[in-house]
């Protein structure tokens, strides 16, 4: 446009100058020629104007796709910045809640452990407790059966003592009923006139002595069974308070292990 305007004063100029010197036609034709100047330079005006808004639309085309572009790139700046401000975050979040929960699962590790030791604790003492409990029963047992065997033993006593004088009194009347017929049976042979040397009178005291040493033995063997019943009875009762107490520790074991095993 700035080049234009010249050339188009120029021409004005130009024409101008030849309408000051000229008439008639001569005037016509520099008016006409003035109005296609005027006209050229109005149209190279406007066509100057229409080039100047051509280019300040460019550039205002131009400016504005740069400012897009830019406030396209600081968009894009902006949303990674807030992404990866987004993704901080998240991954502290994330960390937060890992350490939470191993928080949470260390705790709850320890509420098992005690819990757990607790248990164990109760068991082991319930354990104690319970065997305790049949142990003392197995002492109470034990106790009542030596009492008992010492009652029994302490009645097995006197009976044989009892035996025993009852044996010595037998044999004492058995020696004292011996001598008492040995006499009578010597005073007789002696009123017939037989002596004790003689065969008849011999094996008479001999018989007399025989009888009486079966009876001994009759006695003592009767003695010694009632003795061997005694200690039978006791061997018996022995036995029995053994086999009980058995029963009861297998007894008590197959409980104990159904309770706790």
């Amino acid at each position: 446009m700035s080049t234009a305007l010249p050339l188009a004063n120029s021409v004005i100029g130009t024409v101008r100058s030849a309408n000051a010197g000229q008439s008639g036609a001569a005037a016509q034709q520099a008016a006409a020629a003035q109005a296609a100047a005027e006209l050229e330079y109005k149209r190279q005006q406007d066509a100057a104007q229409a080039a100047a808004a051509q280019a300040a639309l460019e550039q205002k085309y131009r400016e504005e796709a740069a400012a897009a572009e830019r406030d396209a790139q600081a968009a894009a700046v902006a949303r990674q910045q807030q992404a990866q401000l987004e993704a901080e975050a998240q991954a502290r979040q994330w960390a937060h809640d890992a350490e939470l929960r191993q928080q949470e699962q260390e705790l709850q590790r320890q509420k098992d452990e005690t819990a757990a030791a607790a248990a164990a604790a109760a068991r082991a003492k319930e354990m104690d407790d319970y065997r305790a409990t049949q142990e003392q029963t197995l002492a109470q047992l034990r106790a009542g059966q030596d009492e008992a065997v010492r009652a029994k033993e302490a009645d097995a006593q006197t009976q044989l003592a009892q035996l025993t004088a009852a044996a010595d009194a037998a044999e004492q009347r058995r020696l004292a009923a011996l001598r008492q017929a040995v006499s009578k049976t010597r005073a007789g042979l002696g009123a017939r006139g037989v002596t004790a040397q003689d065969g008849s009178g011999e094996a008479i005291l001999l018989g007399l002595t025989n009888s009486s040493e079966t009876e001994r033995k009759d006695a003592q063997a009767t003695d010694q069974l009632k003795r061997a019943a005694i200690q039978q009875g006791l061997d018996e009762a022995r036995r029995r308070n053994l086999l009980e107490l058995s029963q009861l520790a297998d007894r008590q074991r197959l409980e104990y292990m159904s309770k706790f095993f």
